[in-house]
């Protein structure tokens, strides 16, 4: 899963080296620092203390970090066991109480508890109903009522897992017209309960119960991933450029890669808001920028 800088002459901006969105927006982004030694990291979540949870993919790890910037902790490593992960796409620890790891080729959702240790394991590849398993899952978010979201990979659609570890019910997959999605690669849950899906070149919408309420950024976006919540407003990344876009669906800000001040993005992986800041997954590192406006 923030404010950006007020529109300024553009001698100031000039003199000042801020760079605005190269969409003809008052947004900005301003670096501030950045942290980490990452190989293709997916995702990206911050709890509600503050403390960082990066899904280090390339590493197979899982790795916490401190508002500062500093590793406050670690677990994984190639395999299957409870603390090992097989290509870890993505991370969600938004509730503050659990975090949750998409381990995407052992086709499992790990929960680990605020200390890193190991508390449960979903994994329905044994399952007898064929219809609720999921495989390669590549996204995972829990609600505010404490639903799991996960994204379906291997069968390109959204399964809604209760807290029981119940599948509630299953939607975007085949055969669902505009509903269906074709490479979903990221879920998250807006302020209002809408549950938002990165797909091939949109961003779908659902309501709570699955029931498909829109799309947006057809047109826009050619190969969105990453996706995270802010207030009033969400980020997208797509490869080498980073939107904004309000709740309404309107377009607020679009950046590219030099778009920042003071550093040059590698590609846009993940995002995530806290308070007035930005938190960037790229290739390699944590960007961290102010917004204004």
């Amino acid at each position: 899963m923030q404010k950006i800088m007020r529109f300024v002459p553009l001698m100031i901006l000039l003199l000042t080296h801020t760079f605005v969105s190269s969409f003809n927006s008052p947004y900005s982004l301003i670096y501030q620092y950045s942290f980490g030694n990452f190989s293709n990291p997916r995702g990206i979540s911050i709890d509600p203390d503050g403390n960082i949870y990066v899904a280090d993919t390339g590493h197979n790890l899982l790795k916490r970090y401190n508002l500062k910037g500093e590793k406050t902790g670690e677990v994984g490593g190639y395999g299957w066991g409870n603390f090992q992960f097989d290509q870890p796409f993505d991370v969600c620890a938004s509730n503050g109480v659990e975090i949750y790891v998409a381990d995407y080729n052992n086709h499992r959702i790990q929960k680990y508890d605020r200390t890193l240790a190991n508390v449960a394991t979903l994994s329905t590849s044994n399952w007898t109903d064929e219809s609720k398993r999921f495989g390669y899952p590549s996204g995972v978010v829990i609600s505010r009522l404490g639903d799991l979201f996960i994204c379906d990979d291997d069968n390109d659609r959204i399964l809604k897992v209760n807290s029981f570890s119940t599948v509630e019910r299953t939607f975007g997959g085949y055969g669902s017209g505009t509903a269906s999605l074709t490479l979903p690669k990221q879920v998250d849950i807006g302020p209002h309960d809408q549950v938002y899906v990165t797909d091939k070149d949109r961003v779908v919408t659902y309501d709570y119960f699955g029931n498909y309420t829109g799309s947006i950024g057809k047109g826009i976006l050619h190969s969105p991933t990453g996706i995270g919540m802010d207030s009033d407003k969400f980020g997208v990344c797509d490869g080498d450029t980073l939107y904004l876009f309000g709740y309404n669906g309107k377009l607020l800000a679009r950046f590219s890669n030099k778009d920042i001040i003071g550093t040059t993005i590698d590609q846009f992986n993940d995002i995530a808001f806290y308070k007035d800041e930005v938190f960037i997954l790229t290739g390699t590192q944590v960007v961290v920028a102010k917004e204004a406006f």
